[in-house]
């Protein structure tokens, strides 16, 4: 019997923190990271605050714990594509790029921006975050059987790849007209300078 109510308590707080999980991203896009309070995920979600304390340790942990709990995009399906030539895999990454779902998700990208924002003012959050985004880089690298020219890393080569589309993201929110499909694959394609002529 007890193991039974230990295994119902568990089921229980497990529901509760994916709710929780839920209703944060939910209001983070429609109110914005900086102006949704805790109360407010705590009375979307149908608990009280102490639940959401039970689960997290501050929104910045919230927040986190909703990215780790994401799964890495399946990038590889285009990118590892050895049938083609790497400048015109990479050209075709861009172009989907310019046009996916989130690239083009002005209410995500805010988001996202006030979240590095406030992490570049919490050196643990910061951390927390790196690690995190360095095993998914790694992950994708593990993935990726080409390999840069010295003194760039694979897992490096993936991260200037990240942080390219997150730039072009931005400016593409911004100024739309400016970064069009047809620059976001010349943007990728310059990445082919990173590996060996074939």
């Amino acid at each position: 019997m007890d193991s039974v109510a230990r295994m119902t308590r568990a089921t229980a707080k497990a529901k509760t923190r994916q709710r929780l999980l839920d209703e944060a991203q939910r209001l983070f896009r429609e109110r914005g990271y900086a102006a949704t309070s805790l109360e407010q995920i705590a009375d979307a979600a149908e608990v009280t605050k102490g639940a959401i304390y039970g689960n997290f340790s501050s929104k910045e942990d919230l927040l986190l714990s909703a990215i780790e709990a994401t799964p890495t995009p399946d990038y590889g399906a285009v990118v590892n594509d050895r049938s083609r030539p790497l400048r015109e895999r990479l050209a075709e990454f861009g172009r989907a790029m310019a046009v996916d779902e989130a690239t083009t998700d002005k209410a995500g990208l805010a988001v996202s921006l006030e979240f590095i924002a406030a992490l570049l003012r919490n050196p643990d959050a910061r951390r927390r975050y790196s690690a995190d985004l360095q095993r998914r880089l790694a992950e994708l690298a593990a993935d990726d059987d080409e390999q840069p020219l010295p003194p760039t890393t694979p897992v490096q080569a993936w991260a200037i790849g990240h942080a390219l589309l997150i730039g072009l993201d931005i400016y593409q929110g911004l100024a739309p007209e400016l970064l069009t499909p047809a620059e976001f694959e010349r943007a990728f394609e310059l990445l082919a300078g990173l590996y060996p002529e074939p």
